[in-house]
């Protein structure tokens, strides 16, 4: 399946026709993506435009409106969380811009989202209206709280680093209190980073790792079964040099190593030429020196003693 990862996407997450400063009357909102790269743009219009319109913004437009304030990637991480179990389907998720009324802000806002239905992970309640009433005014630190509630349940559910966990975290850290505070608007930054990485590497990566993993049994399973078959034919091959050397007598037991070997070799490509055979070719006479003729003298020497004990006998 060939895949779009390197593919840039730029969407229209949001539409706004207001009546806003300086004569603006449309606001609209773009999310850019491209292999690890995640932005956001927010353009602003004189005029009232269409969607279809608005779709066809050149790339030069976006690129000059990239968006600094963090305020579009609050509201996406918003929207996203309002499709768990933490926000209920009333809550209402947007920006606002230009003139407000009082106790409202700029930027992002998440509204109509206490729910005290809402359980955690234990199925006991979220939080209460008592324990958000405790926490007083303005109403962006309730909402500050009640994400930290919600990060601590997910947390204690054991989906820390999950995709649940870093929306949450998000929105804690930008409603945690007004004005956003400059170390809090850099640890979004990197949080949404991290996110849209791992919602577009993970999935893939883990796949790629379990595969690894697979062939890595598998090599280790190979090599058992190789070294299994070694064993065999040196066995196999002990037994066999022992048939030699009490069939020729001492003439093979005196003779250099490399000889024995020589003879080895010979009769075991003789008797089963198939077993000793690696890519297509028979083993070396290297082969039957070391891993046999050296590596088993000892088991040799003594197999020929018991034999001519019993010869005798």
């Amino acid at each position: 399946m060939k895949s779009d990862f390197k593919e840039r996407v730029s969407q229209l997450i949001r539409s706004d026709k207001l009546k806003g400063p300086m004569g603006i009357n449309h606001m609209a909102h773009f999310h850019l993506k491209e292999g690890i790269t995640s932005l956001s743009s927010g353009v602003a219009f004189l005029d009232e435009l269409e969607d279809d319109f608005l779709e066809q913004v050149p790339d030069y437009v976006l690129s000059d409106s990239i968006q600094c304030d963090l305020d579009s990637i609050v509201s996406i991480c918003a929207a996203m969380l309002k499709l768990t179990k933490y926000l209920p389907e009333k809550t209402e998720v947007g920006t606002r811009y230009g003139a407000l009324p009082k106790g409202k802000y700029h930027g992002a806002y998440i509204e109509s989202w206490e729910d005290y239905s809402i359980t955690d992970c234990k199925g006991a309640p979220l939080y209460s209206k008592e324990q958000l009433d405790l926490l007083g005014e303005p109403p962006a630190s309730r909402l500050g709280v009640a994400a930290w509630l919600i990060v601590h349940d997910i947390c204690n559910d054991g989906g820390m680093l999950s995709e649940d966990w870093y929306l949450a975290r998000i929105v804690q850290e930008y409603f945690r209190e007004f004005p956003i505070r400059p170390e809090s608007a850099f640890l979004i930054g990197m949080l949404y980073k991290e996110l849209c990485m791992k919602e577009q590497f993970e999935g893939d990566l883990s796949a790629y790792y379990a595969k690894l993993a697979e062939e890595q049994t598998s090599r280790k399973k190979g090599t058992a079964a190789t070294r299994r078959k070694a064993e065999k034919l040196r066995d196999y091959c002990v037994q066999l040099f022992v048939e030699i050397a009490v069939e020729a007598g001492p003439r093979v037991m005196m003779a250099p190593p490399e000889q024995q070997a020589r003879e080895l070799r010979k009769r075991a490509l003789q008797e089963h030429p198939e077993k000793f055979q690696r890519s297509g070719k028979p083993y070396s006479e290297v082969w039957f020196l070391r891993n046999v003729i050296e590596d088993r003298r000892l088991d040799i020497v003594q197999l020929i003693e018991e034999a001519q004990r019993k010869k005798r006998l």
